[in-house]
């Protein structure tokens, strides 16, 4: 049997380090926890029902804010809301949040882009959708030097 002996500075250095791995874990359990949390979305968007399960129900909430999106130019893609938010994302949320959005609240959110072309405008119509409402959009030009509005 061995028996170690610890001067005062050695046990002082070890407890140290147990106490800072133990930190950083906690912080680091607390940082990934709640990256994971994403809230759940509205009943209405911009004053407007947003359920969108159907093709029917995202054509009529684009109508009821004044579009005439076309249902044969119907786009979906699969997206997903970044956990961090670059640049671009930053200045996309930006819109957002002019239509009383904020997209941060759905960061990691698997959601579902539409996209319509509008029948009087030409525009490009976007919606996402999680959980079967619309929880953020945009309207676009597809010109090169083209611009970016909110709903």
């Amino acid at each position: 049997m061995y028996n170690v002996k610890f001067n005062d500075t050695l046990k002082k250095s070890v407890v140290l380090t147990l106490f800072t791995i133990f930190l950083l874990s906690c912080i680091f359990l607390l940082m990934v926890g709640s990256s994971f949390h994403i809230a759940e979305p509205p009943s209405e968007y911009l004053g407007v029902d947003n359920s969108a399960d159907t093709l029917y129900a995202r054509l009529q909430f684009l109508e009821k804010l004044g579009f005439s999106p076309d249902p044969d130019s119907e786009e979906s893609e699969r997206v997903t809301i970044p956990p961090v938010f670059s640049d671009v994302y930053e200045n996309y949320n930006d819109i957002q949040k002019q239509s009383g959005g904020d997209l941060s609240l759905y960061k990691n959110a698997p959601c579902q882009r539409f996209t319509y072309i509008d029948k009087n405008s030409g525009e490009r119509l976007n919606i996402l959708v999680y959980k079967n409402r619309v929880i953020g959009g945009d309207r676009c030009t597809v010109a090169l030097d083209g611009d970016m509005f909110p709903l």
